[in-house]
Formats: C-alpha cells, sequence, structure tokens
C-alpha cells in the first residue's frame, strides 16, 4: 500500500539518511582512532593504519572460526569471491592470516590467524564490546514497540535498493 507523503518530510528522511551515511565514515575513522590509541605496539598500528573496515571483518570472522576458507568469508559477508580472495592476500600480505591447504586438497585454501593478526582481533573485539555498550545506553530510551519498528525499517532498508525499486 503506497502511502502520499509532505514533500518537507521525505526531503528530511533522505537528508537524516545523508547524514547517517556520513556519521558511519565518520565513525569508521573514529573507531580506527580509538583502535590505535589502544595499541603500543608499531608494527601493528602501521598495519592498522592501512586496514578498511571490510578487512577488519573478514580478520574478525577468521578469528571467530578459527580456520574459513573463502566460500564461507564470502557467504557470510555477501561479498564476491574474488573480493575475498584479495582481502584475504592483503591479509596474508600483513602478516595477519596464513593461507593453508588441506592435505589431499590442494586446491581449496582455509585461513588461519597469526599471533599479530590475534592482537588486532582481540583489539577489534574489545572495540565491538564497547560499541555494543554505548548502542544498548543510547537505545534504552526507546520503548520495545519503537526498537521493534526501527529494526523492521532497517532490515527492510538494507534489502533494498532505492535505485531498483519498482514505481
Amino acid at each position: 500500500m503506497k502511502q502520499a507523503h509532505d514533500e518537507r518530510l521525505l526531503q528530511e528522511v533522505f537528508e537524516a539518511f545523508t547524514q547517517f551515511a556520513e556519521k558511519i565514515q565518520q565513525d569508521d575513522d573514529e573507531e580506527k582512532a580509538w583502535l590505535l590509541a589502544q595499541c603500543s605496539d608499531l608494527q601493528i598500528q602501521t598495519v592498522l593504519r592501512e586496514m578498511t573496515p571490510t578487512m577488519f571483518h573478514v580478520l574478525d570472522a577468521i578469528g571467530k572460526l578459527g580456520r574459513a576458507n573463502g566460500s564461507t568469508l564470502s557467504s557470510r559477508f555477501g561479498i564476491p569471491k574474488g573480493t575475498i580472495s584479495k582481502l584475504t592476500k592483503r591479509l596474508v600480505s600483513h602478516g595477519l592470516i596464513v593461507s593453508e591447504t588441506i592435505p589431499g586438497n590442494k586446491k581449496e585454501l582455509h585461513f588461519a590467524i597469526t599471533p599479530s593478526g590475534e592482537k588486532i582481533y582481540k583489539l577489534h573485539k574489545q572495540l565491538d564490546e564497547r560499541i555494543h555498550a554505548g548502542a544498548t545506553r543510547f537505545m534504552a530510551g526507546y520503548t520495545e514497540e519503537q526498537l521493534t519498528f526501527i529494526r523492521d525499517f532497517m532490515q527492510k532498508l538494507v534489502s533494498n535498493s532505492f535505485l531498483q525499486l519498482d514505481e
């Protein structure tokens, strides 16, 4: 069911989306600064500066899974296998993960975290815990009904493309 809305309100919602997208970018920078401030190892700091948010997520997945192959990482994040391949090569080059083959299967690579990767994985885990605690405090001001609406809205938002929606 399509509803007619006030053009001014729609513009305000669109502007809020734009501000939210900009905030996410700023938060990425703030998170990296927090990670750097928590680390005294100069080599790890150098690697942290070069990492992208997606690299952190892939490293995090490998840390949680213990070992993972490219297909597992691709399906977990909805990222094409070619992109996973490029990211894992970068993580290998930084010494954060190693690639291993399974005996009898030289084709399939599995990735495991290194001691340096473990340091970053643990730092990132602390960051995630801090963010979760802050988000929990922020959301405490909303009712269960409001949070349910926000959850449903966000799920619909991420599962749709404004460019692809039929008129």
